[in-house]
């Protein structure tokens, strides 16, 4: 049986880095989180790195999670260097309702700090959770 050209360039491709590469070439490494929703509603989450300021940031929050799903949020440092690099040792992540956000607008969600929840998240909370962070 002959292959297709292609499928034996990746296959040796594939079974050469297997072995020997850390990353595939060119793709810049990430170490993700995730952020879980154990709720039965569609949520949508914002993470702050400026604790112990709890305000909401004027950026808009990440897109939706479904109910019993994950979304990852990626940093190009490790964890560890990550926190040091903030301003404090923990990360703020907000929740949000979908619902509110549209029935009041960003600027009201701010203004009257209309979240569902807030998790302070420490480097030991990560790493004791598997890099899991659940709603609610």
């Amino acid at each position: 049986m002959k292959l297709h050209p292609l499928i034996s360039i990746v296959s040796i491709l594939a079974s050469s880095c297997s072995n020997s590469c850390e990353k595939p070439i060119g793709l810049p490494v990430v170490y993700p989180l995730r952020v879980q929703n154990n709720s039965s509603s569609l949520i949508f989450y914002q993470i702050s790195k400026i604790y112990p300021d709890t305000s909401i940031q004027d950026s808009l929050v990440k897109g939706g999670i479904l109910p019993s799903k994950q979304q990852s949020y990626e940093s190009r440092k490790t964890w560890p260097k990550f926190f040091e690099s903030l301003p404090a040792d923990t990360l703020s992540i907000f929740f949000f309702s979908p619902d509110t956000i549209y029935k009041y607008g960003w600027k009201q969600v701010q203004s009257k700090y209309l979240v569902l929840r807030r998790k302070d998240i420490s480097l030991k909370d990560l790493e004791t959770n598997n890099y899991i962070v659940t709603y609610p």
